[in-house]
């Protein structure tokens, strides 16, 4: 993350993440289905919760949460602007209006209808719960509900709904995201995740956002071609043995399927590209023009690889 952040001008604050010695079964909300969640996906929530909840006592801005795994295009602080320009177009396209703020007091903080971008609130937070910059995966549902803008930063071989894309990116109506890899949540979104959560945590993070966005309950909106996604590492380093990888219980089938040579060569294409990592495969729609991790030796010691 250090690496990323420094190279594409990116600031980032650390909250820290809940290991399963701070999960105790006592603590955690009811749950119409006790032990579906392991310990893992219950510090996972916790963690999201706890930046939720911030959120709420400290009043604060849209915060866009991006998972200790996440990796982006090289660059985002070209990208984002512009995505943030076509999703004030793509809202004022749909007519938007603000969602009902159940916070105090609301009439006095959501009075203006307006959907002209302020200062103090350049994305609009009033008109969303949830925007995701980095789902794995998405449904069908509202596809139509979408604007296709011009990107360069995209490169060609994507489709939308049979559509080819040419370096061009969509801004949708969201039918139910898979994955929390990054996403902002307003202060609406954190409110509804918050109580949904306390009062039955019953499935991953990912998965009750995805019902509650299915449901009409969270307004969310995406971009695909996703501008994050998570990474791991290259297949055959050794890596997958560790248990450094999203096939941490696979370890003994990646040993069969990388022989020595295999691994060797595996090897010397680190050391010819410099990087050891990659997408992982099940983010179906990634197309980064130049992944900041895979790019970090050219940049860092002006190689021409």
């Amino acid at each position: 993350m250090s690496l990323q952040s420094y190279l594409s001008g990116v600031n980032l604050t650390e909250f820290p993440a809940v290991g399963p010695q701070f999960i105790k079964d006592v603590g955690m909300p009811p749950s119409q289905k006790p032990g579906k969640l392991h310990t893992g996906e219950q510090g996972g929530w916790r963690a999201h919760a706890n930046i939720w909840s911030k959120t709420l006592r400290q009043k604060l801005p849209p915060i866009l949460i991006v998972e200790s795994d996440a990796t982006w295009d090289i660059n985002i602080r070209k990208i984002m602007p512009h995505l943030n320009n076509h999703f004030r177009k793509f809202l004022r396209k749909i007519n938007s209006t603000k969602l009902h703020s159940p916070a105090w007091p609301a009439e006095a903080v959501f009075r203006n209808e307006s959907t002209r971008a302020s200062d103090d609130d350049p994305w609009l937070s009033r008109h969303w719960d949830i925007l995701s910059f980095g789902p794995c995966h998405e449904t069908d549902e509202n596809n139509d509900i979408k604007l296709i803008y011009n990107d360069p930063f995209v490169p060609l071989g994507k489709d939308y709904q049979g559509r080819a894309l040419k370096h061009e990116r969509v801004i949708r109506r969201s039918g139910g995201i898979t994955c929390t890899t990054a996403y902002a949540v307003s202060q609406t979104g954190a409110v509804k995740l918050l109580l949904r959560t306390a009062v039955n945590l019953d499935m991953p993070v990912d998965m009750v956002m995805q019902e509650m966005i299915v449901s009409g309950d969270l307004i969310s909106y995406s971009v695909m071609p996703p501008i994050m996604a998570q990474w791991q590492y290259v297949e055959g380093i050794g890596m997958e043995e560790r248990g450094a990888t999203s096939n941490i219980n696979r370890a003994g089938m990646f040993s069969g399927l990388f022989p020595l040579f295999m691994r060797k060569k595996a090897w010397e294409n680190v050391k010819a590209s410099g990087s050891v990592w990659t997408t992982k495969t099940y983010h179906e729609d990634v197309a980064f023009d130049e992944m900041s991790l895979q790019g970090a030796r050219k940049r860092v010691f002006r190689t021409g690889n």
